[in-house]
């Protein structure tokens, strides 16, 4: 994901400390060019090698990581460029070594077949309950130790469905054996924050895998009625009778592993921006915020902002209408929704003629709004199938007007909205068609197949099958729309494909890196806009401590990146080796008690 809105973020030491007598890597890597015999900028695979067991004091690098470090790092033909040599000997082995591990995470984090296309929030609420068991009195639980994969703790019934997320992340153990679970785990939910443009938080390893006797009961997780009332029981302002207990919950949680009422608020509220809770898991059901695979202080700003109504899985909604399916909850379970967006928000617009199409040719887009849909088709109810965030580039072959919105068809699928039906700029065109920018990797998306040709407009030759994917290496700008190109790998290797006419629409679809690489693109599960907040959730808003925080993240997103960031090291920190803040050498830690519903769940 390409995220634009820079903040300040945590870097990952890419410049020495200030008054420190380190080289800057620049110095370094000037000094390896100087001295460069290559002629092609790199080191070859078994230089490396030897000169990295040379500065091995430490015993550090043993063969799987060197492994690693080779396969990862820019290696092209056993040689690796000097730039990632020179990231080694400055930044030293840990961050130079997870970097690679980094890469391949990136690779496996979008997917169509996931819940809104992203297993980003599953491996962040991985990390989250891996982490959140850790108690201050004793030093018992967190992440260090990866406990989770033991039964004891993996059966607790705030663990439900993450068994995906272990799963998902097997095969990267595999490859890079020397890393632990434990790092593991913690290193998978950094890079989803920081792929969903969250922020980049400095990663420390050296977490150890721990054996099943260490694993922790059912009970230290936090739940999302706990202490309410049982039945119906709701005050004049809509808050469950209970409500105070509930809150003095979160904050004996929280307190365990040593956080103040500022921190809970931004881990809950960085936390449940993620993701969506599911019927057949927790029991809830819905997202907190419309686009739960994007970081940004949504949650805060709608809480504050927003009428929520308490509902059960029977509710009756003041229109007389049932509760949506998109957020009604398992029987038994109680929950807020959204009334304002149910009811949906007056806009009071200027009467608008409809847009001129001639102003937005086809061409190369930007888009400008912090992110925007990208539907099936150019009707606003056709399915959501994406989304993409501020200044991600598109091509985009065809351009539609529809009603008061000028809409644009992707070169890998979907239309976007150049100018939303309200008449806001959402994309920026920023240049013509490039043929360049439409070489690469295809796939034929129509039932009746590709059209393929001797040449661009000539007789049709053949065809390739739906379904079928094949490379081009040459991109030609037709009339009326026609956009081909030259097959270099495929059934029909020197023909040429129709990818897109004015007649036809889309015929192939560009394989794009973390959109559709995978498959074709599915239906999000985000269609409606529908969003929930569980009855813990809803305590921020009610408790007085509490909605200090909330109120500063509702108002400034840049506050809440910084403290989410430090708030979630620290939680992933807590127990961990090198982490003396809670040795855990203190005794008498209150007796944990069974909760159902995790409020940071997601489940």
């Amino acid at each position: 994901t390409n995220c634009s809105r820079s903040v300040p973020q945590q870097k990952q030491g890419m410049s020495p400390a200030a008054g420190s007598d380190a080289v800057p890597m620049e110095s370094v890597l000037e000094m390896l060019k100087k001295h460069d015999r290559s002629g092609d900028g790199t080191i070859g695979a078994d230089e490396v090698s030897r000169l990295v067991k040379i500065l091995d004091t430490e015993g550090y690098w043993s063969e799987d990581r060197l492994a690693s470090l080779l396969e990862g790092f820019g290696l092209e033909k056993g040689r690796m460029k000097l730039s990632s040599f020179a990231r080694i000997l400055y930044e030293g082995p840990d961050a130079a070594v997870y970097e690679v591990v980094r890469e391949d995470l990136v690779k496996l984090m979008d997917s169509p077949d996931w819940d809104d296309g992203s297993y980003a929030p599953v491996l962040i609420r991985l990390a989250w309950h891996s982490s959140g068991t850790y108690s201050k009195y004793d030093g018992t639980g967190g992440s260090n130790g990866a406990t989770m994969r033991h039964a004891l703790e993996a059966s607790d019934p705030e663990n439900v469905l993450l068994g995906k997320a272990r799963e998902l992340l097997e095969p990267l153990k595999a490859k890079h054996s020397w890393i632990s679970y434990a790092d593991l785990w913690i290193l998978a939910a950094y890079v989803a924050v920081e792929h969903t443009c969250g922020p980049r938080i400095l990663f420390k390893g050296g977490r150890s895998d721990a054996p099943e006797e260490k694993a922790i009961a059912p009970g230290r997780l936090p739940g999302a009625e706990h202490g309410i009332a049982d039945g119906w029981e709701v005050d004049e302002q809509g808050r469950m009778k209970g409500w105070e207990k509930l809150a003095a919950h979160i904050r004996d949680v929280f307190g365990r592993m040593g956080f103040s009422d500022r921190e809970a608020v931004a881990l809950i509220t960085g936390g449940h921006v993620y993701g969506r809770c599911h019927p057949n898991g927790s029991g809830y059901a819905g997202a907190w915020v419309e686009n739960p695979t994007f970081f940004s202080n949504e949650y805060a700003a709608d809480m504050i902002g927003d009428e929520w109504i308490p509902v059960m899985h029977d509710t009756v909604m003041p229109d007389g209408g049932e509760v949506p399916e998109e957020v009604r909850p398992a029987p038994g379970k109680r929950q807020y929704i959204d009334l304002t967006k149910y009811v949906g928000e007056a806009e009071e617009e200027a009467a608008r003629a409809a847009p001129d199409a001639t102003a937005y040719p086809p061409g190369r887009y930007r888009c400008v709004s912090q992110w925007v849909n990208c539907r099936e088709s150019p009707d606003v109810s056709s399915d959501i199938m994406g989304r993409f965030v501020q200044d991600e580039e598109l091509s985009l072959l065809a351009v539609k007007v529809f009603g008061t919105a000028v809409r644009g068809l992707a070169e890998r699928g979907g239309w976007v909205s150049i100018i939303g039906s309200a008449g806001k700029t959402l994309f920026e065109r920023v240049d013509d068609l490039k043929p360049q920018l439409l070489l690469g990797s295809y796939r034929v998306r129509t039932s009746r197949g590709a059209a393929v040709f001797a040449a661009p407009g000539g007789a049709e030759t053949g065809r390739l099958q739906a379904g079928a994917e094949f490379s081009v290496d040459d991109v030609s700008l037709g009339e009326a729309g026609a956009v081909f190109g030259r097959c270099v790998t495929g059934a029909a290797p020197g023909s040429w494909a129709l990818f897109h006419s004015s007649a036809d629409g889309l015929i192939c679809e560009q394989i794009v890196e973390g959109y559709n690489n995978k498959g074709a693109r599915k239906a999000v599960m985000s269609q409606s806009g529908h969003q929930m907040m569980l009855v813990s959730d809803m305590v921020l808003l009610w408790d007085a401590g509490f909605r200090e925080a909330l109120e500063v993240y509702a108002e400034d997103d840049v506050t809440l990146k910084k403290d989410f960031a430090e708030a979630f090291k620290k939680l992933t920190e807590l127990g961990c080796p090198w982490n003396m803040e809670f040795p855990g050498a203190g005794a008498g830690a209150p007796a944990p008690q069974a909760a159902s519903g995790c409020p940071l769940g997601f489940s």
